[in-house]
């Protein structure tokens, strides 16, 4: 991401978690994504704020709709903009919280985003407007990528133990664990069905856990059962505050299954989104989407029949 008046900072306060991206410069004041593939994407979210409203000398309280902000996106490399959302100056006097639905046009791949505030230009100078209020940003996500876009995801059929396991992550500063899954399936075919009315059905869910005890003992964040995940669907669950360090394992596991040809179940895109402007990304199949805008560090994951 490309930023101009802007560093990264609490001058502003605490958005979301820790540091956001904060602007104040003298100048022009804008964040501008490099060319992102958001085939498939369907929404953006973020966190804002404009000015603050004990109006601190660092963020002081905006005044007129020109100290606003405002979202675009581009498709032809920044020659033309198109407005997506205006930050109104008074209404992100307090943080807030946007989440806004991608329309069709900007779901190609080479589109770039861009907030910026208005500013004046005289004699092809940008005028200094000391008294634009200051803003910031944070926890920027695009998500809703389609679950199997492309390759394959790690499918879970063995007869024995099911279960997906990282090696020790540093969670740190970790926010989110996101990924998609998928239990049997709406056709109930040989090669993915489960068992929905069985006096067992609720024990063949699949739990989502960590460990900071490098898998000695294991606590559970989230359990996904097969009627709610017949289709593929994409799930976010934060960061427990105890898994926040470092050697934490994770793991999906089926305590319960019928065997080879029963109750199968599949994983893929899982992401782990750290609050400084990074994220892991452990992924199983060939994805595109964010390539660009997040810096990745692939982790791998222990497969088990």
């Amino acid at each position: 991401m490309s930023l101009e008046g802007g560093s990264t900072c609490t001058d502003c306060g605490i958005l979301a978690e820790d540091t956001a991206l904060y602007f104040g410069g003298s100048t022009v004041r804008q964040a501008i994504t490099q060319d992102l593939d958001l085939r498939g994407a369907k929404f953006l979210q973020y966190w804002g704020r404009i000015g603050s409203e004990n109006n601190m000398t660092s963020c002081h309280r905006p005044i007129c709709r020109k100290e606003g902000v405002l979202l675009d996106y581009s498709t032809d490399g920044g020659i033309t903009w198109t407005l997506l959302h205006e930050m109104d100056y008074q209404k992100y006097i307090s943080v807030r919280h946007d989440y806004i639905l991608l329309p069709e046009e900007a779901l190609t791949n080479t589109t770039r985003l861009r907030w910026w505030q208005p500013f004046v230009i005289s004699n092809g100078i940008v005028v200094s407007g000391v008294e634009r209020a200051q803003w910031a940003l944070d926890n920027i996500l695009i998500g809703g990528l389609a679950p199997y876009a492309h390759g394959d995801s790690l499918y879970f059929n063995g007869c024995q133990i099911r279960q997906a396991a990282t090696k020790p992550l540093d969670l740190t500063r970790a926010s989110k664990i996101m990924f998609v899954l998928q239990i049997g399936s709406t056709a109930q075919t040989d090669s993915c069905n489960s068992d929905l009315s069985g006096p067992h059905a609720v024990d063949k869910a699949v739990l989502l856990q960590y460990s900071v005890n490098n898998g000695i003992t294991w606590h559970v964040i989230a359990q996904h059962q097969p009627k709610d995940f017949t289709q593929a669907q994409r799930v976010s669950y934060n960061v427990p505050l105890e898994a926040r360090m470092k050697g934490v394992l994770l793991r999906w596991w089926q305590p319960r299954h019928n065997g080879t040809g029963h109750d199968q179940w599949a994983l893929d895109h899982v992401e782990v989104v750290l609050t400084r402007k990074q994220n892991y990304m452990m992924n199983f199949s060939r994805q595109h989407g964010l390539r660009h805008f997040y810096n990745r560090r692939r982790r791998s994951l222990r497969r088990y029949p």
